[in-house]
């Protein structure tokens, strides 16, 4: 009786460890194709961006014509005001 309960516990714990290692290898080629996928499709090859003209560098012009015109005109209305 004793070594049919020791043959069900080995049987038993063998299934197990069986079946934990099928599962993490399932687990493992699922990723790896996953991975394999993401490395390898048209959709997520790197494009190298295209060339980018730098932007121009700022240069202190002064007013623009039309701040002039506007701050020109507050001037004349504030001297026929006064």
């Amino acid at each position: 009786m004793d070594w049919q309960i020791i043959a069900i516990v080995l049987i038993a714990a063998t299934t197990l460890v069986a079946f934990v290692r099928s599962e993490k290898r399932q687990k493992f080629a699922a990723m790896a194709a996953q991975a394999r996928h993401f490395a390898t499709a048209p959709a997520y090859r790197h494009r190298a961006s295209g060339t980018v003209a730098p932007a121009p560098a700022y240069i202190p012009m002064g007013l623009s014509p039309s701040d002039r015109m506007f701050l020109q005109s507050i001037a004349k209305t504030a001297k026929n005001k006064d």
